[in-house]
């Protein structure tokens, strides 16, 4: 018999594994454990069974890492195929996912990994770089850069609770930096 390790939509859709993962997580964050045992301690529940949610202490922030990676790809995979669809548009969607799945990215944001959200940006890079009418010369260097200004509203926003009333003006800023990055930045060597 194969025992499924990690974080699903299945397995967080039943509540006596939700419930266990909360109190995993509490311990998780409560100490800095090198082993599971002391980790399941302090959960209060078997060392069994975090190995049945995760592989490892140390695997806890990359099996969340994982999922809301691969849920993002599979949600935003048809909404980027449109031609026609506004820089807007998907950094409401972006932003509206973040917020869906608030306390995931509580967890991953809380551990200091920005990763997810880098790895996230990356797949809007193509839109960006049209979007801003970025030359072809510059657009590494230029997407590095307003990739660290969003990546910084973005973990303001978070720093904030997730305020789902500050979307507007948090697109808002999204785009003004998107549509001025090239008049900013085109001049850095």
């Amino acid at each position: 018999m194969v025992i499924r390790v990690g974080i699903t939509d299945k397995r967080l859709a039943n509540k006596r594994f939700r419930r266990t993962e909360e109190a995993i997580l509490q311990a998780f964050f409560r100490g800095n454990y090198v082993n599971v045992e002391e980790m399941a301690e302090n959960a209060g529940v078997a060392r069994s069974t975090v190995y049945m949610h995760h592989r490892a202490v140390q695997e806890i922030i990359p099996d969340y890492e994982r999922y809301i990676l691969e849920k993002y790809r599979r949600e935003m995979k048809r909404f980027l195929n449109n031609k026609n669809i506004k820089l807007e548009d998907i950094f409401m969607r972006m932003l509206i996912f973040m917020l869906v799945n608030k306390k995931i990215f509580i967890v991953i944001l809380r551990s200091g990994n920005e990763r997810v959200i880098r790895e996230m940006l990356m797949k809007i890079k193509p839109h960006f770089i049209s979007g801003a009418k970025i030359l072809k010369n510059n657009q590494d260097k230029i997407y590095v850069i307003y990739e660290g200004e969003v990546l910084a509203l973005i973990e303001e926003w978070y720093l904030q609770g997730f305020d789902y009333r500050k979307i507007d003006d948090l697109v808002s800023n999204m785009i003004y930096l998107a549509k001025t990055a090239r008049i900013r930045l085109t001049i850095l060597k």
